[in-house]
């Protein structure tokens, strides 16, 4: 197999195992596990996970001052824990593929946040792509189908909440580039959001889903499922990806991620949208990836 290969391939399996995300949380919402819980089992599965990864394949990672270890611990703390239970709590309030949608809308914040804190120019065509993925949030919202007073305000705004928490993973590393590695914040910002993450877990309530669900394994299975595949295989192979090719080309393969999303939404819980929100939806990941193209 050449790079290319290696590469689509590694990008493909990473946008199937984040499209699975969102159903993965659904099931383990409805099998009684709260939010943080889910978010927990996510961030202990990716630090144990990270932590082998990197003891085989990049020791040097472990090797942080305390500075490091405080300012790692507060980016996992904030774009891996909150991200991850805004998603949950998403995904329990509005359509599974709403909820994925609206967390694709991370490179437009990217583009936002670079302009602020960075000052990078934000030209006529990032205006446009700003102006479509508006435009797609206001279809998807479903606010012409339901009417105003109907919406889960609420829920929305937590979906875009995780794109902008999520864009954060990108930005906030770019504050200390050249002081600490991404492997260190990774590693180190799983560990603490986990660390943290446990003081909000409700244990007796997943011992409860475990021990009186018809399917105890099923449910171990969905945690599993969500910590291995959806966090730590999934992010490793993304950036695996990019060592064979483009950026770009990743970019416009994770545009899947939604598509695969609403798909298994639709397969498993019957899930549909209407044409305005597909339309929508559309229009966001067109806007991401004409972002993401140009950037590169």
């Amino acid at each position: 197999m050449n790079n290319k290969k290696k590469g689509i391939s590694l990008v493909l399996i990473a946008t199937l195992f984040w499209g699975m995300m969102g159903v993965t949380s659904r099931t383990l919402a409805n099998a009684g596990i709260n939010s943080m819980s889910i978010s927990f089992f996510r961030c202990l599965i990716a630090a144990i996970g990270f932590s082998i990864f990197l003891f085989i394949f990049n020791k040097n990672a472990f090797k942080i001052d305390l500075k490091g270890i405080i300012v790692s611990a507060l980016y996992g703390i904030v774009t891996f824990g909150l991200s991850f239970t805004t998603f949950n709590i998403a995904v329990e309030r509005v359509p599974i593929a709403v909820a994925t949608v609206l967390m694709f809308t991370n490179p437009i914040w990217v583009t936002i946040f670079n302009a602020i804190f960075f000052k990078e120019k934000i030209t006529a065509k990032k205006a446009v792509v700003i102006a479509l993925a508006i435009t797609g949030c206001i279809l998807i919202s479903n606010i012409f189908g339901v009417g105003f007073e109907n919406l889960d305000i609420i829920g929305l705004l937590i979906g875009l909440s995780t794109g902008v928490l999520f864009a954060l993973q990108l930005v906030i590393p770019r504050f200390f580039d050249g002081k600490y590695s991404k492997d260190s914040m990774l590693i180190y910002g799983f560990i603490a959001s986990a660390i943290v993450l446990a003081f909000f877990t409700d244990f007796s309530g997943v011992n409860k889903a475990i021990t009186t669900d018809t399917q105890p394994i099923f449910v171990v299975l969905n945690i599993l499922s969500i910590g291995v595949l959806s966090t730590f295989i999934a992010n490793i192979a993304y950036v695996k990806s990019t060592d064979y090719i483009d950026s770009g080309i990743a970019s416009v393969l994770v545009a899947l991620e939604p598509v695969l999303g609403s798909l298994f939404a639709y397969l498993v819980y019957g899930e549909t949208l209407t044409a305005l929100q597909l339309l929508g939806g559309l229009i966001i990941v067109f806007a991401a990836i004409w972002l993401a193209r140009s950037s590169n």
